[in-house]
């Protein structure tokens, strides 16, 4: 698995816009400020990565099986958690592939209950399959891997689901 990671801490990734989305309705600017990266944390630890609670917001990105995963570590409620996002794909217009847009359109039922996570459709018509869960403290980098595998393990037949159709 490879993982993305900023070269340079002022390169944009559009991570700041894609939090603001998932924010509370603040602009992609707002979430410019508010929103740290993996990187600016590594920094402020050193060598070794303690507590990364001090450093909450924070995003990052890697591939896994040729799909961008998104991930976004935030307190909310006192709670710490953890947004995973797979992106699967553009949403084709029905031109394009009308079989396809409907079959998605199928997975994206609000009425489909899934035994992890759910299917969205972003704003720039991008398929994607988000999956939250609660870390427990401390926030470490061994807690979020421990939470990112298990999760991308048990989502895996649903990201091959909406691949396939």
């Amino acid at each position: 698995m490879s993982v993305d990671f900023q070269d340079d801490i002022g390169e944009d990734w559009d991570m700041a816009a894609a939090l603001a989305e998932n924010d509370s309705g603040e602009g992609a600017a707002k979430g410019a400020e508010k929103f740290s990266n993996l990187n600016q944390a590594l920094d402020q630890a050193g060598s070794a990565i303690g507590d990364l609670h001090d450093s909450l917001p924070m995003a990052f990105r890697f591939n896994w099986h040729r799909m961008p995963i998104y991930c976004w570590i935030s307190e909310q409620d006192g709670d710490v958690g953890l947004v995973l996002e797979t992106d699967l794909g553009p949403l084709p217009y029905t031109l394009e592939n009308k079989e396809r847009r409907a079959y998605l359109k199928q997975l994206n039922d609000a009425g489909l209950e899934l035994p992890i996570g759910e299917f969205l459709v972003t704003e720039h018509s991008r398929f994607r399959h988000r999956v939250k869960r609660t870390l427990e403290a401390p926030i470490t980098g061994s807690v979020i891997v421990t939470a990112v595998v298990p999760l991308l393990l048990t989502a895996r037949p649903y990201h091959e689901l909406a691949k396939t159709g």
